[in-house]
């Protein structure tokens, strides 16, 4: 069962990976809020909640390649968030699991200190990180859970007087340019706020909060040296070179080039997405599901042809460092190849059309 889960768990971080993504880069229902000083905010109405959802975009200029790296240590270093978050509102951030290198379960404690009469809150939050090489960039993503388990770590129950909020976002880190890095975010919150006016939050998370955020973010690069960030930089030397060696990759792309071209990017990323779903209720095999996985990978490095396509593959490549689910991959890998062509491979899947569509 727990394989059948991991799949399901990469398709869905996917898709809400792609559904931010598409958010991200449209102006589909999107309403300007405020630009001033570099950043640009706008808002949106959602259907069926009051609570609106908030993009913010600004671009940092004159920045080196260990800048990019730079920015990515503040959301790694969960445990910080607090000492640069606008506000003063996240007060602690504990990781309850760091499973993979760039997947956690976080625990944020919220309290809103302009409001002192409310019930500080809390959220339980899946963090996870992907490199997407053919946009330059490095996608942050997190969602929170209102389950009471977790098979990654025990999920702690909310502390007495403590209110369980809703939070989903996305900060999307690119290099646009030698020296330019855009850094754009997309979220929403539900504060479990009963008797605040709607209009009151949602003017607050969409002017605000949301600047603060972009203006503490450059100040806190460009104050950067000898700070906490800078300290577990050294200590995880080797994870944030990795990160850097791929910005150098880029710079040297686009020197044997001559030049970025950014105009396919919004293309790839608008593209209209191929559905992919996987049956919940079928009691499906595990080496089926394993050959699911394969089917998905091989296409993925056939094409990989949509943002949502590069996301899946960073989550399998993850998972293959799983040891368990390595047996069942290579088990079904002899499997496959006892088949006589790829056609009876497709036929198998797509007999169940609940498997693939």
């Amino acid at each position: 069962d727990s394989v059948k889960h991991t799949i399901e768990e990469v398709l869905d971080q996917a898709e809400h990976v792609d559904r931010l993504l598409r958010d991200l880069h449209s102006d589909d229902g999107w309403t300007l809020a405020k630009d001033s000083n570099g950043v640009t905010i706008h808002y949106r109405r959602e259907a069926g909640t009051s609570i609106h959802t908030v993009r913010a975009a600004t671009q940092f200029r004159n920045f080196e390649p260990k800048d990019f790296t730079k920015l990515c240590s503040l959301f790694v270093e969960t445990e910080c968030m607090p000492k640069w978050f606008p506000g003063g509102v996240m007060k602690k951030a504990d990781v309850l699991s760091w499973h993979s290198k760039y997947s956690k379960v976080i625990q944020l404690h919220i309290s809103l200190d302009l409001l002192p009469f409310l019930s500080s809150r809390d959220a339980i939050v899946y963090g996870n990180g992907y490199h997407l090489p053919a946009q330059n960039a490095f996608l942050i993503r997190s969602k929170s859970t209102q389950e009471i388990s977790c098979r990654y770590c025990d999920v702690p129950k909310p502390a007495k007087g403590i209110v369980r909020m809703d939070t989903e976002s996305i900060f999307f880190v690119q290099l646009v340019q030698k020296d330019v890095i855009s850094f754009k975010m997309i979220g929403r919150d539900d504060l479990k706020l009963k008797y605040i006016p709607s209009p009151l939050l949602n003017y607050i998370s969409q002017g605000h909060m949301p600047y603060d955020l972009m203006r503490t973010v450059k100040r806190t690069i460009q104050n950067f040296d000898g700070s906490v960030w800078d300290k577990k930089m050294k200590e995880r030397a080797e994870y944030y070179q990795e990160i850097e060696d791929k910005v150098y990759a880029q710079l040297e792309k686009w020197d044997r080039e001559g030049a970025s071209d950014q105009s396919s990017y919004r293309a790839n990323v608008l593209k209209k997405p191929t559905p992919s779903k996987i049956g919940s209720k079928s009691g499906i095999l595990y080496t089926v599901i394993a050959v699911v996985a394969i089917v998905i990978i091989s296409r993925l490095f056939a094409y990989g042809s949509t943002v949502k396509d590069v996301v899946t593959s960073n989550i399998l490549m993850e998972l293959l460092e799983n040891e368990h689910f390595r047996r069942i991959v290579s088990s079904t890998l002899t499997l496959m190849m006892s088949l006589a062509s790829t056609r009876k491979v497709i036929k198998l899947l797509s007999s169940d059309k609940t498997i693939l569509s």
